[in-house]
């Protein structure tokens, strides 16, 4: 008996499988649909934020308005963009200070009790601000406000390169009006808008700001606040200072400058004392960020910038005022290592052996607090290695200032304890 078998063409499927495909269709239709409505939420809810944290005149303004009314601790976005509120800062507390500090964020720690009773500063650091701009902020101050600044002091950041950039110093605007126009912040483009709604840290940022919406009693007074009002709250740090944020990062952490301008690094942690010898080997190595620009700049320091640093002194010394440079600290044992090594101890030797001639030949003072173990710090006085905590500068300044109020002149050149040759 021959049984015939009718073959299905290869193209025409079964009732039965028809209908699988058709639900796979379905599903990875519903799939992408949802997928892609909760990437749309992610990038709006983003964006909001964004636009805030990109920062506005507005914001600007009214941050330092409340920081003058309270004392507290605040700053608007963006955390990369500081000079604008400092501004308007440094413009509200003229009448109470006689000194500034001036750098980059290496000198953020620097603290208004670090100083004696009849020097009271206002820190200006700010971040990524090379000494192009800190000059040019220096010029700015003595040209118009010499009346009541007699103290600058100007950080000299030679360890991670500052000093070898080429280029003249910069004119720089620090009025009140320079610092709420609309191109005294970064632009950014929809595009730079878009990329930072789906990165990685504002993904997280966002699902941490919805779990805290989650767990709020609040509800949507929470939600709102969160993504359309222009700040938090006002809240209260552990030592009671008073705290309020305005960027969409790093809420209730204490995040920002304190009164006297001072950064708090509250998002960071000290450094363990138990990792110090593993910092000061990888920051000494060959090829890190700080090996790399003391080796290309091998002691060839950029003459504009001391010329600039020069003519700042004359012009102050003239208004009855004094420069004091200052180079910030490193963690300690980071310096002596770069300086004995092989491939970057002669550029460190040159490095400092031609600022201590500078300053010799120009008659100023520069605190060497690089081998910052001098002074007395520790580890746990800084956040990495290049940024030191309050308690740290509070030890390197306590020496000098111990030192200038015995009345024995301090002699031109680089300055560390023990080496207090007057002349």
């Amino acid at each position: 008996m021959d049984t015939q078998t009718t073959l299905q063409p290869a193209d025409e499927a079964s009732p039965s499988d028809a209908a699988t495909i058709a639900a796979c269709r379905r599903f990875n239709a519903v799939l992408l649909i949802g997928l892609g409505a909760m990437l749309a939420i992610v990038v709006g809810l983003n964006l909001l934020l964004g636009e805030r944290a990109v920062g506005t005149p507005e914001m600007v303004k009214a941050a330092s308005e409340w920081q003058q009314a309270t004392h507290g601790i605040t700053y608007p976005p963006p955390i990369t963009a500081n000079r604008p509120f400092k501004s308007l800062r440094l413009a509200d507390r003229l009448p109470e200070i006689n000194g500034v500090v001036l750098g980059a964020s290496t000198s953020m720690g620097l603290t208004a009790d670090a100083f004696p009773p009849d020097v009271r500063i206002y820190n200006f650091a700010q971040t990524a601000n090379p000494l192009h701009s800190t000059i040019g902020e220096a010029e700015y101050i003595v040209q118009h406000h010499a009346d009541r600044v007699k103290w600058v002091f100007l950080a000299l950041d030679w360890s991670v390169g500052m000093l070898y950039l080429p280029g003249e110093p910069g004119s720089i605007d620090l009025s009140p009006t320079s610092a709420v126009s609309r191109e005294a912040l970064p632009q950014v483009s929809l595009l730079q808008k878009l990329q930072d709604a789906i990165s990685w840290p504002r993904v997280r940022n966002l699902w941490n700001i919805v779990r805290l919406i989650w767990r709020s009693p609040e509800g949507v007074a929470a939600f709102k606040r969160a993504f359309f009002d222009a700040s938090s709250a006002d809240y209260r740090c552990p030592d009671s200072t008073p705290a309020r944020d305005f960027d969409t990062i790093n809420r209730g952490l204490c995040v920002g400058f304190r009164y006297d301008g001072s950064a708090t690094f509250a998002d960071g942690r000290p450094v363990d004392p138990a990792r110090l010898d593993e910092l000061v080997r990888a920051g000494a190595a060959p090829g890190s960020r700080y090996s790399k620009p003391i080796v290309q700049g091998d002691g060839k320091l950029n003459p504009a910038l001391l010329a600039g640093l020069a003519k700042l002194s004359s012009e102050l010394t003239a208004q009855g005022g004094r420069l004091v440079l200052f180079a910030p600290p490193l963690i300690p044992g980071l310096e002596h290592a770069l300086g004995e090594s092989a491939h970057a101890g002669s550029s460190v030797a040159r490095t400092k052996m031609a600022l201590d001639e500078w300053a010799k030949r120009t008659g100023l003072v520069i605190i060497d607090a690089g081998a910052s173990e001098r002074f007395g710090c520790t580890a746990a006085e800084f956040l990495d290695e290049h940024h030191a905590y309050a308690a740290c500068y509070r030890k390197v300044f306590g020496r000098f200032w111990q030192r200038y109020a015995s009345g024995k002149p301090i002699a031109p050149g680089l300055w560390v304890p023990g080496q207090e040759n007057a002349n």
